[in-house]
């Protein structure tokens, strides 16, 4: 692989819209060439070879089976949901037990814990804020992120097995300019969460996919 295709694949990481614009037919390789030294990743002298670099690569192809598998979600959207971002401490682990207690699940109440290497993460309804006061008064928060969204999107069994599901789903909301703030898996589910100006946007993308 030449130093160029390295350069390439990264500034595509970066810059998705390229690679579908690209496959679309609606820039050409001399064009796109012409856009990439444009950005640092080849000499001007050396279009003809970015040119060929392109011709050579193998853009990523969407199966029409992922549509397939897409058909089969079900989308359930939540809102005023709080994110907080605590520095990891004993003390804090020995209290987690005392959140679950006081979150009533048959009511829909939303508690997610993510223990991480230095950090603990929760995710609650806004409204159940004061039930963790006591809970989390003397500890440390790192960030927090009020009035966001979550969208919970439930695949089948069989999308379990297939490559790209979630590279798709990002990747679209990527294109959209939509920001995801957090993203939580727990197979064969997939929870996003996202600022709600954005959640409109972030669901007709989703159901795009399901067409």
């Amino acid at each position: 692989m030449s130093q160029i295709e390295q350069d390439f694949r990264q500034f595509l990481s970066k810059k998705p819209e390229i690679e579908k614009s690209y496959q679309e037919g609606l820039i050409n390789r001399r064009s796109l060439a012409r856009y990439l030294i444009k950005n640092n990743i080849a000499k001007s002298n050396q279009i003809e070879a970015v040119i060929a670099m392109i011709r050579r690569f193998e853009f990523k192809k969407k199966e029409k089976e992922d549509r397939d598998l897409f058909r089969k979600t079900r989308i359930n959207i939540k809102d005023k949901i709080l994110i907080l971002d605590l520095e990891k401490e004993k003390n804090l682990l020995k209290k987690l037990r005392d959140i679950i207690a006081n979150t009533d699940y048959d009511k829909g109440d939303t508690l997610k814990i993510v223990v991480g290497s230095s950090s603990i993460k929760l995710f609650i309804d806004e409204s159940n804020i004061k039930k963790l006061k006591s809970i989390i008064e003397n500890s440390k928060i790192k960030h927090k992120f009020s009035n966001m969204s979550e969208i919970s999107i439930m695949f089948s069994e069989e999308a379990i097995k297939e490559k790209g599901i979630l590279s798709t789903i990002t990747n679209e909301l990527t294109l959209n300019n939509i920001v995801i703030t957090e993203l939580l898996t727990t197979t064969p589910e997939l929870i996003i969460y996202l600022k709600e100006g954005y959640v409109l946007k972030a669901y007709e993308v989703i159901k795009r996919l399901q067409e």
